[in-house]
């Protein structure tokens, strides 16, 4: 669809006073903004619905100096309608619907010959956005702390405004952007934290170095190794890990996936095989996985695709060994990076793909419990009865590498036979201690 902006272009380079260096219109005040039905102006409105009788415009006074101005506006149209090969834009540019105003002239915008230093704007560009987008208002503002490091950084000119107030070129970056979003907000507003790339279109920076543009091949941060990039975020304390092996190939109970048509590395499974990423678009809420082909009306319904139902043993991670005693290393690939030694015990051969706690909400949505939420650090006192039971009845209880008790403390994940002495206890039960009349005695004591 083409929408074509009417203005009634006005060159006034004798009316508008020049003063020395150029002539730029300080606001919007001090330029008239013709309505299609005022007067005297309505045979501008007659012209147009000549041909689009069903349309309502509005019309703006330009002043300009020089060449007039195109005002022919590609937008972006729906895939249904889209051609195969878009045509050329105004000025020899392709449309891009990566960014609308790529194939803008630069003189809808800007006088003749802007730069960086000079951007010779046609009015004060604090008003400039409201030319074209005249019912947005400063919208999505962050409030509390993370405003005012906003604030902090327009003052140290890190990003753009006005004093210490923001404008829309702080969030908005209009010539080599994707979706004419500016990194550099999104990053003083995460401060560190691992941003969330699946809810709109400020974080694509996350898995795209650069810009995209349409027609140009679309580059990774990893490359075409996205189960690294996808853990680049999801191996970082917080954030939720998938619980589901990858790399590894088909099996007796999982032959299906190789004729499913998902997409594998080389015939193994990588993250993509499952997932189909919502770029480009709003994610749908009845599928927040985004899980291939969906959505589904429940996640089983997605895993049996690949996993036979009578195979359902194998599709649990604490299926750890198998009928002749054999540690099923796949099995491992759950929780670890990689294999652990089992004869090793310091915290670096565990090697976790997240938290304990991130790991064990992937499969269960236990509440807080027991009654209270226990992933928490323990008191000294608790601390001292805890390391004074794991001597009397060789267990161990281990706490999280900041201290905190989680699920592996009380919950033994591992299947009978996989660990040896105190870290085999409990292993293929429900707890690490003898029975449901003990889970308390650790920490709180007996009476």
């Amino acid at each position: 669809m083409r929408s074509l902006f009417c203005a009634a272009l006005l060159l006034l380079a004798l009316a508008v006073s020049c003063v020395a260096g150029e002539t730029v219109l300080r606001d919007l005040g001090n330029t008239k903004i013709i309505r299609s039905g005022d007067p005297p102006h309505n045979i501008l409105g007659e012209a147009c619905l000549a041909c689009h009788p069903k349309e309502k415009f509005d019309f703006w006074l330009l002043i300009y100096k020089g060449k007039p101005p195109t005002l022919s506006v590609d937008l972006p149209e729906s895939r249904e309608t889209r051609a195969p090969a878009p045509a050329a834009a105004p000025g020899g540019a392709r449309p891009n619907r990566y960014n609308a105003h790529d194939s803008l002239p630069c003189s809808l915008c800007h006088f003749d010959n802007p730069t960086e230093a000079s951007p010779r704007f046609i009015v004060d560009v604090a008003e400039l956005c409201k030319l074209c987008h005249p019912a947005v208002a400063m919208h999505r503002l962050p409030e509390g702390e993370s405003m005012e490091r906003l604030r902090k950084a327009i003052r140290s000119k890190a990003l753009p405004g006005r004093g210490d107030d923001p404008l829309c070129t702080t969030c908005h970056k209009i010539h080599d952007s994707t979706y004419s979003m500016r990194q550099a907000v999104a990053q003083v507003l995460w401060e560190g934290k691992v941003p969330n790339p699946h809810r709109g279109r400020m974080f694509c920076f996350a898995c795209h170095p650069g810009r995209i543009r349409e027609g140009e091949e679309v580059r990774f941060t990893r490359g075409s190794d996205n189960i690294r990039m996808c853990n680049d975020c999801h191996e970082k304390p917080g954030v939720r890990k998938a619980p589901h092996v990858v790399n590894v190939a088909s099996s007796e109970g999982t032959w299906r996936m190789d004729y499913l048509g998902y997409p594998l590395n080389q015939g193994k499974l990588s993250c993509s095989t499952c997932h189909d990423e919502a770029s480009h678009g709003k994610p749908d809420p009845a599928n927040p996985k985004f899980l291939r082909g969906g959505p589904y009306p429940d996640q089983d319904r997605f895993c049996q695709r690949c996993h036979l139902q009578e195979k359902e043993s194998f599709n649990n991670p604490h299926h750890q060994v198998d009928g002749f005693g054999r540690i099923i290393r796949k099995s491992c690939r759950f929780c670890h990076q990689k294999d652990p030694d089992p004869a090793r015990r310091t915290p670096e051969n565990l090697e976790m793909v997240g938290e304990d706690a991130v790991i064990c909400s992937g499969c269960h949505r236990g509440r807080a419990h027991p009654e209270v939420e226990h992933n928490r650090p323990l008191k000294a006192d608790k601390a001292a009865r805890k390391e004074e039971y794991e001597r009397r009845h060789q267990v161990l209880l281990p706490l999280s590498a900041d201290g905190k008790v989680t699920c592996s403390t009380c919950h033994n994940p591992h299947g009978k036979g996989v660990l040896k002495n105190e870290s085999g206890v409990g292993a293929g039960s429900r707890w690490r201690v003898p029975d449901f009349r003990e889970v308390c005695a650790p920490c709180h004591g007996r009476y």
